[in-house]
């Protein structure tokens, strides 16, 4: 196996000298001299810039900030506070150095910036830097416009490399097309990601990732500098033949999927078919065998793709757990408590997990033996007794040896979750160890009338001799329990959807990294790029476990974050020649719309409270669902936790621009009326005090219908401001709102960002 040869330790001389010339201009903490010295790693840090070269290094500090000024000449007006130098080692033993530099500006407020360097090779491989305060430029640019100054920003970094160098990535991980979405909200933004190609070929270890502001400013700038040599780009293997082996080796399966996603709580789930492991594997591009997408090894399969049922176990049956010692005794009957082990602490807590308000009990186990700790920490379901985390430490226990998993180690694995898992006959064994592997770790997953649940997981950890080290499980769907959707409303078969999944994809030629850890303790850790073929989405990005078919109805969906589509509508087809239809284009552009399936908007819809909530969260969030702080809760008499709407209002909440109240209605499926959307505007704008002033003391003149207003305070700021302006004299309070008045308000709203006190202010946000 090949080893890696370190650069340090430097000499003691050398590192001394340094340091010291780095105390010319600022003194140095002398433990950081002392781990200098050690020869692992070495760190300092100076309040200005030197023209001192570390031991190992080629740019000094003074070199670094040229080099950034160069690359981000807005930078050269603010001053340099802290100049941090570093040297340490990746997982691959490969030898980083760094300068990181911290920017002050004086400009205003929040004007800090933080750049690092490579100190070998001088180039700026990460940037954080300001960004500009809503409203404070009138450019904007479109997503073309920033694509294009993103590409001139690259070849002015990357001089050596050509346009045609960059592949852009799909930042979305979802089956849409389109460039990453603008929220309408906040300082308007655009992100990208690229690959960069290396002898033609994209390669996956060298990526470059850029922010761009409203007026083109760039907010952040990560690049990756490859280290290891590359194979020759010529592939042995055809891309025809490339094809063929994908195809073939390609499968689904149908799978209960959470509506939402990963990450955030499930309002119920549907059917889809998701790709099998093996169907997102590099295919070798000289062998053509299927690889490990993280070692390069061949690819192999240790379970069935059906998995291995397991039988019912003999665990204790659910009960309350009033008291310390009924949650002690429960590890007793679970033999969870090993020999030596004493109580030694325990808390109670609530969760909502698997239920709203759940108690929890977390017990901490100690002993002590011949001076060898040992530690276990559980936590269990105080009202039924599930345990949901195990892990067991012991000082002594072997470590950095690789297993060669058996038969018995499985049996024994099989058994603890058989017992564990209280019902342990809806789980499958999906995955176990192979040979090399650092630990005994076997993963189950639930089924629901023989169909697998996407998120229901456990694991299983043992040691050589079965003794149970580490378990874990989630179970997110439990209180979906009789609320799946049945197999008969599969209307897509499973040959349907291979088809529309090999027709979405091809095999495309990339360089591949790989890292392999030795078995050899002496050893480090091998890492290779290799050529292969990677299965990749025709409009964009690598196919992944996170691209899914909706069985119900043949739509593309994605596990990550939200299934609404996340990225600029395809062209809509009712709102040409609308007389809003500017502002109608601006909220599809930014995602607060989405055309159906038929490319329609339904501008002239009449709009209900939970809609204008979805509409006013997607404005600030398109993937809103993702950031809801108040997941699984209730929030309003009528809006539970599994309400359609409970994640577009808990986001609302969390911006503070409406208050929860458990013992009013928020009506969601009523229409909105002018009215009540002034009202919803001022709890936006931090106006809701001063409009609730006003209730009793403005009269509103001019307008004829005041008197049919319930919020004349709320009206009266809504006109001044613009967001509704009266119509012939009239307010219209009882006028319902349409998706296009609703379109011509937020673009409004947006106009008057940085505007006012609160709303999107840079220093209230």
């Amino acid at each position: 196996m090949k080893t890696i040869k370190r650069e340090f330790p430097a000499s003691r001389k050398t590192a001394a000298a340094v340091l010291a010339a780095a105390m010319l201009c600022s003194p140095v903490l002398a433990t950081q001299a002392a781990a200098a010295e050690t020869g692992e790693s070495m760190n300092f840090t100076t309040s200005a810039l030197t023209r001192a070269v570390p031991d190992g290094a080629k740019v000094s500090s003074a070199e670094a900030a040229a080099a950034v000024q160069k690359l981000f000449p807005t930078l050269a007006s603010a001053q340099v506070t802290a100049a941090d130098y570093s040297a340490y080692y990746e997982a691959d033993s490969s030898p980083i150095k760094a300068w990181r530099l911290t920017y002050v500006g004086s400009d205003r407020e929040n004007a800090n910036a933080s750049v690092s360097v490579d100190a070998v090779s001088g180039i700026v491989t990460d940037a954080y830097l300001p960004t500009p305060a809503p409203g404070q430029s009138d450019r904007e640019l479109t997503a073309d416009q920033a694509s294009e100054q993103a590409i001139a920003f690259l070849l002015r970094a990357m001089p050596e490399q050509k346009a045609s160098d960059f592949v852009k990535e799909d930042l979305s991980y979802a089956y849409h097309e389109g460039a990453s979405v603008t929220p309408l909200f906040g300082s308007p933004s655009y992100s990208f990601s690229f690959r960069i190609k290396v002898n033609g070929v994209p390669s996956q270890n060298e990526t470059v990732f850029l922010s761009l502001g409203q007026s083109g400013d760039v907010t952040g700038y990560t690049r990756s500098i490859n280290r290891l040599p590359y194979p020759s780009a010529t592939p042995k293997l055809s891309a025809t033949r490339a094809k063929q082996i994908f195809e073939s080796e390609f499968a689904l399966h149908l799978a209960y999927l959470p509506i939402n996603g990963w990450g955030a709580p499930s309002s119920g789930y549907y059917l889809g078919y998701v790709p099998y492991d093996a169907s997102l594997a590099p295919i070798d591009a000289n062998s053509g065998k299927l690889l490990n997408s993280l070692t390069g090894l061949p690819y192999t399969e240790s379970i069935a793709r059906e998995g291995i049922a397991l039988k019912v176990g003999n665990s204790p049956a659910p009960a309350a757990l009033r008291t310390e010692e009924a949650a002690q005794l429960q590890l007793k009957k679970l033999d969870l408590i090993p020999s030596g082990y004493k109580l030694t602490g325990q808390q109670t807590y609530t969760q909502d997990y698997p239920q709203k308000n759940t108690k929890v009990w977390v017990l901490d186990l100690n002993r002590t033996v011949k001076g060898n700790l040992g530690n276990i920490n559980v936590q269990l379901n105080a009202q039924t007794g599930q345990v949901y985390n195990y892990y067991l430490y012991e000082q002594d226990a072997p470590t950095g040896e690789p297993v060669k998993p058996t038969e018995a180690d499985q049996s024994r694995a099989v058994a603890w979750a058989s017992k564990l898992l209280a019902n342990a006959g809806e789980w499958r064994l999906i995955s176990a160890p192979k040979e090399g592997d650092w630990n005994l770790t076997y993963t189950f997953l639930r089924y629901e009338s023989d169909i697998p649940v996407m998120g229901d997981t456990a694991s299983v950890t043992i040691d050589n001799e079965g003794m149970l080290t580490e378990f874990n499980t989630s179970e997110p769907s439990v209180s979906m329990t009789g609320r799946f959707p049945s197999a008969n409303t599969v209307k897509l078969t499973a040959a349907e959807a291979e088809a529309k999944f090999l027709e979405a994809v091809t095999p495309e030629l990339y360089y591949s990294r790989f890292d392999r850890q030795s078995t050899d303790e002496s050893e480090k850790g091998e890492s290779e790029i290799g050529l292969t073929y990677l299965p990749m989405l025709k409009t964009g990005g690598q196919l992944n476990g996170f691209n899914v078919l909706d069985a119900s109805d043949g739509t593309w969906k994605t596990l990550y974050g939200a299934n609404s589509p996340q990225r600029p509508s395809a062209a809509t087809t009712d709102i040409s020649g609308h007389e809003h239809q500017a502002a109608l284009q601006e909220m599809l552009d930014h995602a607060v719309l989405v055309a159906d399936e038929s490319g329609k908007v339904n501008p002239d819809a009449r709009l209900t409270r939970g809609e204008w909530a979805d509409m006013l969260a997607r404005a600030m969030q398109p993937d809103y669902s993702t950031y809801n702080a108040y997941a699984g809760m209730s929030l309003f008499r009528d809006v539970s936790a599994d309400s359609p709407y409970q994640a577009a209002i808990g986001f609302l909440v969390s911006q503070n621009w409406l208050k929860p109240d458990k013992s009013a209605d928020f009506l969601p499926d009523t229409l909105l009326t002018r009215d009540e959307m002034a009202h919803v505007l001022m709890g936006v704008l931090n106006y809701d005090k001063l409009a609730s002033y006003y209730n009793s003391t403005v009269d509103l003149p001019g307008i004829a219908d005041a008197a049919g207003i319930s919020h004349k305070g709320d009206a009266a700021l809504a006109i001044k401001l613009g967001l509704l302006p009266a119509v012939d004299g009239y307010f219209l309070p009882q006028e319902t709102v349409t998706k296009a008045d609703a379109a011509v308000v937020l673009t409004k709203l947006a106009d008057l960002q940085g505007k006012t006190d609160t709303f999107m202010n840079w220093n209230s946000w």
